[in-house]
């Protein structure tokens, strides 16, 4: 008799198949819920560094509690409900600070919209360790939060003022609900191919790439929304991998001044000149910050690149990795502070040249004080009516030079009182000769849409040069301005056919108390230009007339009807 097949082993057979079945599925779908959690937590904290990086750090830091209502309390309110419009998975943006030992919000993106959002200085309470962490480095939730707005997962990422330093962060939260949803879809998929295999395995394997499919799919929209992010953030993004740059938005084509082409056309160290400010090679530093990077710790750090036309920049960094498709990133959002970085010297310099004018102007009023009770002291003492004619006209020129002590201070007194600006070169000087009578002499302008990065006070410069030609150069009928310009500066150029100035006196009209009030403004005139670096001679022929040259240097010029990196021929004049 035969014996029947046992059914111990196709039941064992069928046992390992199923655990196998269930192990290998209990795999995937525990790994894509890992990777799907991981690219949500990335695109918080990316969506919060975006948000950051457009949050101007120094009016975030003087908010304080009764700011809800200012114009810079709704400005920020305003940027971070357009950074929740684009995605509408984000449930709540808002920003933090630590005060003391606790956590307290500033600007919430529905105050004023949700009748229970926080307004400033609202303590957040139990802060963890997530959260605390964002306040020195991009953090995101590693589970789900529950507070008094609901369940979330959070993302956090810094927010610095102009000097670097963190006054903040931006809190990104996605709803449980939509996260949660397609991790339970991921569940019960599972459950379905756990009973398909019962069926067939094949079965079980087509619905596990569905889902894989779907994930993928998933994936590919919550992309597209970053790059909804990316295209929109105010400053420039660059993606890169170890060797090159792989995409970038459109504002880092205005930041480079070139086209998207031309930028990923290049390394990360054609960006750069080869030395830093401190001599430090380019290609060497840059390498370290991103090595620390892509081992996971965020840069962020000050950096000289170079447009396209070769001209250089100063900007800030911010530097983290990102995953994206699969594969990892390094992400640089910069932005441009180069204007703020010639206001912070100009007013360096202006700090210093005050300290010198008012040591000067002090001393001279001093010296004349001395002298003046001196010859009073004198006087009380009696003496004949001959000494006293003299000693009172010894009196009346110590007076004399006081007040002219304090007219030169009065016509210091506004040297940087504001941050120096562009400005177009000849709005200045019409509106410079529009305070003189110039009417008898012809002018001759050469002047393009030339503007130069100068004090405020430059119309007083072109002022002090046409009155200059009024007072001293009487004969002259006409006055021309124009420009040559050079591979590495600028001349501004202003002559007059009047009788010229003596070689002896070319470089003492610009000395204070040499010739007069007239001689005063002359050397304002150099104090105000040298504020942003531009010096000033006379080069005229005496005999042929007066000639001002004003050396302006690369990248204190621009011509605003000019392509960025062309260059315009010479003027003769």
């Amino acid at each position: 008799m035969l014996r029947k097949p046992s059914r111990i082993i196709p039941i064992v057979l069928i046992f390992i198949i199923l655990t196998l079945t269930g192990v290998f599925l209990y795999a995937i779908s525990t790994e894509t819920r890992t990777s799907f959690k991981e690219s949500v937590q990335e695109n918080l904290v990316s969506a919060a560094g975006i948000a950051a990086s457009e949050i101007d750090g120094d009016a975030f830091a003087r908010l304080q509690p009764g700011d809800e209502n200012s114009p810079a309390f709704l400005h920020i309110r305003d940027q971070l409900n357009r950074i929740r419009n684009t995605n509408p998975k984000i449930l709540f943006i808002y920003t933090m600070r630590q005060s003391g030992n606790t956590v307290e919000f500033v600007v919430d993106a529905d105050y004023g919209i949700a009748s229970d959002s926080p307004a400033i200085g609202k303590a957040y309470p139990e802060a963890e360790p997530e959260l605390l962490a964002g306040f020195t480095r991009p953090s995101a939730d590693n589970e789900f939060t529950t507070d008094e707005w609901g369940t979330v997962l959070s993302g956090f990422s810094l927010i610095r003022d102009s000097s670097g330093t963190v006054v903040g962060l931006v809190g990104v939260d996605m709803d449980s609900t939509h996260v949660q949803a397609d991790m339970d879809r991921i569940n019960q998929a599972l459950y379905v191919l756990l009973f398909l295999a019962l069926i067939a395995i094949t079965i079980g394997i087509v619905v596990i790439e569905y889902q894989r499919y779907r994930d993928e799919e998933m994936l590919e929209e919550s992309e597209k929304k970053f790059r909804t992010l990316f295209e929109n953030a105010g400053a420039a993004i660059l993606i890169m991998d170890k060797h090159r740059i792989v995409d970038c938005n459109h504002q880092t084509s205005l930041v480079f001044r070139g086209s998207r082409e031309e930028i990923l056309s290049r390394c990360p160290s054609d960006c750069s000149p080869e030395s830093q400010p401190d001599g430090s090679p380019s290609v060497e530093m840059a390498r370290t910050h991103m090595q620390k990077a892509f081992f996971g710790e965020p840069q962020f750090f000050e950096w000289v690149f170079t447009h396209c036309d070769g001209t250089p920049f100063i900007a800030e960094v911010s530097l983290n990795r990102i995953a994206l498709q699969g594969s990892e990133y390094l992400q640089a959002i910069i932005q441009d502070i180069s204007e703020r970085k010639k206001a912070e010297s100009a007013l360096q310099k202006v700090t210093k040249k005050l300290t010198l004018l008012n040591a000067l102007t002090f001393n001279e009023i001093r010296n004349a004080v001395f002298a003046l009770n001196g010859f009073m002291s004198i006087e009380r003492d009696g003496v004949d009516p001959e000494k006293l004619k003299g000693l009172r006209e010894k009196e009346q020129i110590q007076l004399h030079k006081i007040l002219k002590s304090l007219s030169f201070a009065k016509s210091y007194q506004d040297l940087g009182a504001n941050p120096p600006k562009w400005q177009n070169v000849k709005q200045s000087f019409l509106l410079a000769i529009s305070h003189t009578n110039f009417s008898s002499v012809s002018r001759s302008l050469h002047l393009e849409n030339l503007e130069i990065y100068a004090d405020p006070l430059l119309e007083q410069v072109f002022f002090s040069l046409a009155d200059n030609v009024l007072k001293h150069a009487r004969s002259a009928t006409a006055v021309t301005i124009g420009f040559e310009e050079g591979e590495s500066s600028l001349l501004i150029i202003f002559e007059d056919n009047g009788p010229g100035i003596p070689a002896s006196m070319k470089e003492k009209i610009f000395e204070p108390g040499i010739g007069g009030s007239q001689s005063m403004a002359l050397f304002l005139a150099r104090e105000i230009l040298s504020i942003t670096g531009i010096t000033i001679r006379e080069t005229g022929t005496e005999g042929m007339g007066a000639r001002f040259e004003m050396s302006v240097p690369h990248g204190v010029y621009r011509f605003t009807d000019r392509a960025p990196g062309s260059h315009s021929d010479s003027r003769n004049l």
